[in-house]
């Protein structure tokens, strides 16, 4: 596979997800990631069931490609070697609170002094320029702060943080292409970044479309559960066998739908146009719900096909990996483990390289005690 980091090498002192995820990009992408873990392990090698032979799936799936080694960097001597590392390394990631990591000379103004060329990656709860900045942020903590959960959920229920750790994850997408911008810049001039990437920031900025709204009106948003905000219909409806998820992205795409579930469109003209779907939302909502509740999934989407309309039914997670690999997509990979002597599979990263999805060969390290 195609290395195009591979002569980068990433010391990560981080822990949990984010930085964790987002170096394990850069390990897919060939470059060389060293991860120092704290001599009881990153915390996510607990972080269980399940587990498979002591490793748990919230450790394998953020650190593959990795070699690691244990320190404890309050220890004089483990300092010294990992001072040695850092000399060798072009790029720092770390996710230290900020008390801790003023006390432990992991600030940017005390790295840069001691190595000029490094590059410092710091993931933390909130920017180092506003009041919060020494509050502590997990994923599911921002997801409240950032207003996510306040528009996810069904409309009238409670608020709902989403099924995964996607504030992680997008802050990990965002380090990780600060982190090559800033190796592109030191090649370009020769001079070292410190990248910082805030968890909450990253929230904001995901909420997209929904934030340009809010800015646009001063209104808040309201939760519509599978509902799009500005578009109709696109949202899931109930069949006579299951739920299909239907996305009408175009004016032309609704009037082929709206043929099909009998809707006289010189009675609705308002209809042809999205914005008076948007505006008429629960009433034609519920002629399409009763058109749906009449036909399977199979045909739903069969139709919805066979004219370009954005569909599928709605999943399960062991259906969409096991029984549509191949079909729908190619992204689990399997990596050898030696200490383990067996095959692990792998979410591989979703970019090809001359037609071969990124992933690393080496299997995130086991914890040997």
């Amino acid at each position: 596979m195609p290395k195009p980091l591979g002569h980068f090498k990433i010391l990560d002192l981080s822990r949990i997800l984010a930085g964790p995820f987002a170096t394990q990009l850069l390990a897919d992408f060939g470059a060389e990631v060293l991860k120092i873990e704290p001599p009881t392990g990153d915390p996510t090698r607990g972080w269980g069931p399940p587990f498979e032979q002591g490793e748990s799936a919230y450790f394998r799936c953020a650190n593959r490609g990795k070699r690691t080694q244990r320190m404890d960097l309050r220890d004089r001597g483990d300092r010294e070697y990992l001072t040695g590392l850092i000399q060798t390394s072009d790029v720092l990631v770390e996710n230290f609170l900020p008390d801790a990591a003023e006390d432990l000379g992991f600030t940017w103004e005390r790295l840069h002094e001691l190595y000029p060329k490094l590059i410092l990656a710091s993931i933390r709860g909130f920017a180092s320029d506003v009041a919060a900045s020494r509050r502590p942020g997990y994923d599911f903590i921002i997801q409240a702060e950032s207003g996510w959960m306040s528009i996810t959920g069904e409309p009238g229920g409670r608020p709902m943080k989403i099924g995964v750790a996607l504030v992680d994850v997008l802050a990990a997408l965002y380090a990780a292409n600060g982190i090559q911008a800033a190796l592109l810049h030191r090649e370009r001039t020769g001079e070292a970044m410190h990248v910082e990437v805030p968890l909450m920031e990253a929230a904001l900025a995901g909420l997209v479309n929904v934030g340009a709204a809010t800015l646009m009106t001063g209104q808040a948003p309201e939760r519509l559960g599978n509902a799009h905000a500005q578009i109709v219909p696109y949202q899931t409806f109930p069949c006579s066998d299951g739920e299909a998820a239907i996305g009408v992205g175009s004016d032309r795409q609704f009037e082929v739908l709206a043929l099909w579930a009998g809707i006289d469109l010189e009675a609705e003209p308002g209809w042809r146009a999205n914005q008076g779907r948007v505006r008429d939302r629960e009433r034609l909502v519920a002629v399409l719900d009763r058109h749906f509740r009449q036909r399977t999934v199979k045909e739903t989407i069969a139709f919805c096909d066979a004219n370009a309309i954005p569909a599928s039914q709605v999943r399960t997670v062991d259906d969409v990996l096991f029984r549509q690999a191949g079909q729908i997509h190619h992204l689990i990979q399997t990596l050898y483990d030696e200490t383990a002597g067996k095959m692990v599979p792998v979410l591989a990263t979703p970019v090809l390289f001359n037609d071969e999805r990124a992933c690393s060969d080496l299997p995130p390290a086991r914890w040997m005690e």
